[in-house]
């Protein structure tokens, strides 16, 4: 396709990039090899178009042109008008879109009378400049020193996270309530750690630099708490204040208040806590059913997208997963939202299809029931399940259908399982090591304790 070109560009010469700095982060995107239309599906084919084409541009030679201007002089009043004429296309013969606009004036000598055709006025007014957009934040983030070309984004999706600003029509970031933050800060660390990089700079004494400025801001801030709380109270409202009902604390039975801003929570104005929900998706009461281990009204939460899932979740096990009497779930009798007992009102824990579920498991399939028991393994001490295959499918020899074992120790279950979209919670060193939740090492259980959200940059 630019054959031609290329050709044209070894027997002229081309010439090394005259522009670009080397950030150190990544080596630049360049073309490796030849493809065509037929290779590549309609977005990567284009994508491939524009990398060659600005690779062989920045190798080009410069697009030449002339520069006209004509001045008139009309009753007393200076005007004039620029004409551009294209000599060397140079660059812009392989990247069109860069290209001059020409635009050509006739002949004029000084001194010639010119007609004038027609005289217009136009008013109007200067505005204020319109929000930035993504491609101007990026823009202006790598002139500051914010940041690298493979963190920017970052720096970009964390401000929206955290309800800084928000995206609107046209990729507008629009700031919200929290108003904008300086770069200063920020764009002097970076600099900092780009000497340190260059070896300019001494790393400990940047260290110890960076830490004193937080220190002290720490302590200003520390002595003007009280302003700090008259701010924060006279530009935000209280939490109780905000949301709306949505489902009803097991703890005091009165409703919490949905937060939909990011991050997404509900807020128990009587108990005064905060229970963080899944984020991007919608949230809805769930059958106005209650979770059986703690009293929770349920939610449901879907995914977003068209093929997103949607699944029940309780606020409270959300936050803080139960592990320890999970097989309260099997074989207990529940109480639904009408109080009355009944059996199933729960959903099981392997039922659940949340992709960031830290302990869930996937069986291959061929057991028509899977329960708990009240035994534990002398091993690992987790409590012994009872699975009974189908018996068309049966693992076991001799047609049996029955069988009880520990899901670590047990060989035959462990191969029959796998853990679900997590990190492994055991691993084999001479015997199976011990189960998350109990022996040597804590566990994810509800007996943590509370933390101060004030404590934590994310809750704060």
């Amino acid at each position: 396709m630019w054959g031609d070109y290329v050709q044209g560009l070894l027997s002229d010469g081309y010439r090394k990039p005259q522009s670009g700095t080397d950030a150190g982060d990544h080596p630049p995107i360049t073309p490796m090899r030849s493809a065509n239309e037929d290779m590549l599906e309609r977005d990567a084919w284009r994508l491939y178009q524009y990398v060659c084409q600005h690779f062989l541009g920045t190798v080009s030679p410069d697009c030449k042109y002339i520069r006209k201007k004509v001045e008139f002089s009309i009753g007393g009043e200076f005007f004039h008008c620029i004409g551009l004429h294209v000599t060397v296309k140079g660059f812009t013969s392989i990247m069109p879109w860069l290209a001059v606009s020409e635009k050509n004036l006739p002949q004029f000598a000084k001194g010639d009378k010119i007609e004038v055709s027609k005289v217009e006025l136009f008013e109007g007014q200067t505005a204020p400049p319109d929000y930035l957009s993504e491609s101007e934040l990026i823009s202006l983030m790598e002139k500051n020193g914010i940041g690298t070309d493979a963190s920017i984004s970052a720096h970009i999706n964390n401000i929206c996270e955290r309800n800084y600003v928000q995206v609107q029509a046209g990729r507008k970031l629009v700031p919200t309530a929290l108003d904008l933050c300086l770069p200063d800060i920020r764009g002097f660390i970076e600099q900092q750690i780009n000497l340190v990089a260059k070896g300019e700079a001494d790393h400990s004494c940047v260290v110890q630099h960076v830490l004193e400025q937080f220190k002290q801001k720490y302590s200003y801030f520390v002595k003007q708490i009280d302003n700090m709380d008259a701010l924060f109270e006279a530009q935000f409202s209280p939490l109780a204040d905000s949301g709306r009902a949505l489902s009803k604390c097991g703890k005091c039975l009165r409703y919490m208040k949905y937060i939909s801003s990011q991050p997404s929570r509900l807020y128990c104005g009587t108990c005064e806590e905060v229970y963080y929900l899944p984020q991007k998706g919608t949230i809805k009461l769930y059958k106005e059913l209650t979770c059986p281990l703690d009293n929770f009204e349920l939610l449901i939460f879907a995914m977003a997208g068209p093929e997103g899932k949607s699944f029940p979740l309780c606020p409270f096990c959300y936050n803080s997963p139960p592990f320890e009497g999970i097989d309260t779930l099997f074989g207990v009798s529940k109480t639904g939202s009408s109080g009355k007992l009944g059996k199933g009102t729960g959903m099981p824990c392997f039922l659940c299809p949340h992709p960031t579920c830290r302990h869930s498991l996937i069986a291959q399939g061929g057991a028509h029931r899977i329960a708990t028991t009240r035994e534990r393994c002398p091993e690992c001490d987790s409590t012994i399940i009872e699975v009974d295959f189908n018996k068309n499918t049966t693992p076991l020899e001799d047609g049996a259908t029955l069988h009880s074992g520990c899901i670590l120790c047990d060989d035959l279950l462990h191969s029959l399982v796998e853990v679900k979209h997590g990190k492994s919670f055991f691993k084999r060193a001479g015997r199976w090591a011990r189960a998350r939740g109990r022996g040597g090492h804590r566990g994810r259980g509800r007996g943590l304790g509370k933390m101060d959200p004030k404590m934590s940059f994310r809750d704060f």
